[in-house]
């Protein structure tokens, strides 16, 4: 089967990288306690959180949505009260003006099947060098019983197959021309999917000395260039279905 993927619209790059900048100036610019700016150096800031309370049935798929927006990168860790339950890396970089990076990242916390026990308190916590910001909900639970492992194998729910879901990606990347970028694509599903990224061409990128990819999702870009600007699509695919998402690059001119 063929993968669908989001495709470009006849918008040019230049007007999408310029709708980009706009969206993080806005946020920037909307914080005047702080006065960020492009150079201020470390910030981080939760522009999208999860819904304050979300109510499920026993037994529903459950997704939160988390965004944020930061220099350096920021990463995005879910936490069920104070434990962590993901494990969302921080960027790589090769890059001696790392604080130069600006990224717009997203995340999402999947249940795929609801029970009693998740009813808790959960966080969205976005770091960026030393800069933290959180945003929390509320997980509530109705009807149903708590299962045990015997139960939940024997319901099959234990190894169900289900589709796949990324995770954790950057819908904007900003860095300097010639920097070594690194573009995560966390997912979870059951077959794993398989993972390929494809150009703003819409063609499949290969294993190259540009272009790698890692066993993760991510794809790693070396040495930066102008031309590499673009969105870049990330996309799943297992036997239960397909998703996908789309990371516009932006190569920025280095500080002279």
């Amino acid at each position: 089967m063929i993968l669908s993927v989001l495709i470009l619209t006849a918008t040019t790059l230049n007007q999408i990288a310029c709708r980009r900048l706009e969206d993080i100036s806005n946020e920037v610019s909307n914080n005047p306690e702080e006065n960020l700016s492009f150079s201020s150096g470390e910030w981080v800031k939760i522009s999208n959180p999860p819904v304050p309370v979300m109510t499920k049935k026993f037994g529903a798929h459950m997704e939160l949505h988390c965004e944020a927006m930061g220099s350096p990168p920021p990463t995005i860790q879910w936490y069920k009260s104070n434990r962590r339950i993901t494990e969302n890396e921080v960027f790589e970089t090769n890059s001696i003006m790392r604080n130069a990076a600006i990224a717009q990242v997203s995340s999402r916390l999947v249940i795929n099947y609801l029970l009693p026990r998740h009813q808790d308190v959960y966080r969205c916590v976005a770091e960026a060098g030393t800069k933290v910001d959180t945003a929390a909900t509320k997980l509530i639970v109705t009807d149903g019983r708590e299962m045990n492992f015997t139960q939940l194998l024997s319901a099959k729910i234990l190894g169900a197959y289900h589709l796949p879901r990324v995770t954790f990606w950057a819908t904007t990347y900003m860095d300097v021309i010639g920097n070594d970028v690194t573009l995560p694509c966390k997912f979870v599903g059951n077959p794993r999917p398989s993972v390929i990224w494809l150009d703003s061409n819409s063609k499949v990128i290969e294993q190259s000395e540009k272009f790698s990819l890692s066993q993760e999702g991510e794809l790693r870009i070396r040495s930066l260039e102008w031309t590499d600007m673009g969105a870049y699509v990330c996309a799943l695919e297992n036997s239960v279905g397909e998703d996908s998402i789309e990371t516009f690059l932006y190569p920025l001119q280095g500080s002279k």
